[in-house]
């Protein structure tokens, strides 16, 4: 192979390794420095990256409401969802995929604690379901079944 043909192969390379990062997410939002901050309920979190704050939505899951539940049995599991993230998060070591931004403006994340990721933890323990941003399914009818 002759040295233009190399230089030309590698530089090739390189730009298309250019371009794919420019549409992947990107997958260090812990390495660079941001962090966890207030768990709003059990599928809304604020994340600090140096001085900004902005919430942040996990996603693959769908946690009952809170703040807005239309009955007490969402408010109670809501409540239970939220206070588990928030035992989760206690001292564990985020991985943070930033997946762009939701509708609302809220950062989508894929949220991995200690390696675990949480909305499969939360699904698993009953106090989630799975979410890929369609239509949201009606708790109360869920939770009085």
């Amino acid at each position: 192979m002759s040295a233009d043909l190399f230089t030309y192969l590698v530089l090739l390379v390189m730009a298309l390794w250019a371009v794919a990062q420019t549409f992947a997410p990107y997958e260090g939002l812990s390495d660079a420095g941001c962090r966890l901050g207030h768990v709003y309920d059990g599928d809304t979190v604020e994340l600090i990256c140096g001085g900004r704050r902005e919430r942040a939505r996990i996603v693959g899951l769908d946690t009952p409401e809170t703040r807005d539940a239309v009955c007490a049995e969402e408010a109670a599991l809501g409540a239970r969802a939220t206070d588990r993230l928030r035992k989760l998060v206690q001292g564990a070591q985020p991985g943070i995929t930033d997946l762009g931004h939701d509708k609302y403006q809220r950062r989508l994340i894929r949220l991995r604690l200690n390696g675990t990721d949480v909305a499969e933890t939360l699904i698993a323990e009953g106090l989630a379901v799975a979410y890929d941003g369609g239509r949201r399914i009606d708790w109360c009818e869920r939770l009085r079944t």
